[in-house]
């Protein structure tokens, strides 16, 4: 004989199975996030990245600094039929700008260098 609690008992325990299900689930997929999260930061820390790929490194740190040499200097060409009238104009070497791009090469280039010599030095070894 069937009582009218039945049928409710029976709703009661698939909700209950289904709120262990979705708890799993989330942290099957906190647990994938941050095993993600981990990976991305693994392969897009600069300093990895200089491990695996040294020379690359020093040509992108080179062209870099290039490219912020230029824009902090400006251009030097004058167009051949124009004639300056005056002394050409020279950077504020005193502006912040300017004192912060300078120690941003150097910086780079002291880690590039860095990486760089240990990269040969672990290969000659």
């Amino acid at each position: 004989m069937t009582t009218k609690n039945e049928p409710l008992n029976s709703i009661q325990a698939r909700i209950e199975e289904l709120r262990n299900t979705i708890t799993e689930k989330e942290d099957q997929i906190k647990s994938r996030a941050l095993h993600l999260s981990d990976s991305i930061k693994a392969e897009l820390a600069p300093v990895e990245f200089v491990k695996k790929y040294p020379f690359q490194a020093a040509g992108i740190t080179f062209m870099t600094g290039l490219v912020l040499t230029r824009a902090l200097r400006g251009s030097k060409r004058t167009p051949s039929n124009e004639q300056p009238d005056s002394y050409p104009v020279q950077p504020q070497r005193n502006s912040a700008l300017y004192t912060i791009g300078i120690d941003v090469l150097r910086s780079a280039k002291d880690l590039g260098f860095s990486y760089l010599q240990k990269y040969i030095d672990s290969k000659l070894k």
